[in-house]
């Protein structure tokens, strides 16, 4: 296997969206050399000699396994060579799209793929090549539900998004881990893996992920995964109990503003209370360039309020 065939497939996939100048650029050297590292992965080899390295109808679903494809290429060596050479827009994007966003950070971007991962997903669990989602991925973690709503919807006007699996309240069946998942699209071909996540799950995922690999382990060898997935959902049903509490909380902070308080909106802009409702389920604020709205409490960013003015008093939380 040669670059010959990493280029081909990314001009095919350029060609086939002639607007996105972008996507002309040169196959970058650590492209190909992930690609190349995939290509030379025993377990993967198989594939990517019987691949018919023709561009793939990314949407579409694959008959055989009834997967969506998401990905270019039958061949996963190309596809992780696009995916990593699609890395640093996909990266400069997410940064942009959460620029002026309070509670939400980009917590994890992974560039290239665990090759004997890939190989397990491919040849093991016979996940066609070009419908594994994460041949490159990341993972925003976020503070509150609108947080993430917000961080969607600034994904969604930077990017094509391919589909949308909303796991974040309820999570995976398996394992509970949550997030809300994008599927990318990128301008060379690829796709990317996007989780938005509640903060406290990325934080406890390293500790949860160890029970994962472990009940995968156990799955591929034909023994019983049961006692390490109930222990990864533990670990996520936990920290999602950890996430609403703390909202739950914030809401209680929020119901305590007064008069005077410095608060950020959802959009990250900057305001004065200058009015509440009796009920506290409404609040007029001026914003820093003048601007008077009502919006509901409840929408204003958690954790954020300041101190009033002199002479104003934030009444304290409601006793627990």
């Amino acid at each position: 296997m040669t670059e010959n065939i990493f280029d081909r497939i990314h001009r095919q996939a350029v060609n086939a969206r002639p607007a996105q100048s972008l996507a002309r650029a040169p196959l970058s050297a650590k492209a190909a050399a992930a690609g190349k590292r995939v290509a030379r992965t025993p377990a993967l080899q198989p594939e990517v000699a019987s691949a018919t390295n023709r561009l793939q109808p990314v949407g579409a679903i694959d008959p055989a396994s009834g997967r969506e494809i998401t990905q270019p290429s039958d061949n996963p060596a190309v596809n992780q060579a696009l995916a990593t050479q699609a890395m640093a827009e996909f990266r400069h994007g997410l940064e942009q799209a959460l620029k002026g966003l309070a509670g939400a950070r980009l917590e994890a971007v992974r560039e290239v793929k665990n090759p004997l991962r890939l190989a397990e997903k491919v040849a093991v669990e016979g996940q066609p090549a070009e419908t594994v989602p994460d041949y490159g991925a990341a993972q925003i973690a976020v503070d509150s539900r609108r947080t993430r709503d917000a961080v969607a919807a600034a994904v969604k006007r930077r990017f094509r998004v391919l589909r949308e699996i909303d796991r974040f309240d309820l999570g995976d069946p398996v394992y509970g881990y949550r997030a809300l998942s994008l599927q990318v699209q990128m301008p060379n071909g690829a796709s990317e893996e996007l989780q938005i996540a509640p903060r406290e799950v990325l934080e406890a995922n390293r500790l949860e992920h160890r029970d994962y690999r472990k009940a995968r382990e156990a799955e591929l060898a034909g023994k019983d995964a049961g006692a390490r997935q109930a222990r990864a959902r533990a670990i996520n049903d936990a920290a999602m109990r950890r996430f609403e509490q703390r909202n739950e909380d914030a809401g209680e902070r929020a119901a305590g503003l007064a008069k005077g308080c410095r608060v950020k909106l959802s959009d990250g802009a900057e305001a004065t209370v200058c009015w509440l409702h009796p009920g506290l389920k409404l609040a007029r604020v001026q914003t820093a360039d003048g601007r008077n709205l009502t919006v509901r409490v409840k929408d204003l960013q958690p954790d954020i309020a300041s101190a009033p003015p002199a002479g104003k008093k934030i009444a304290a939380p409601p006793a627990s």
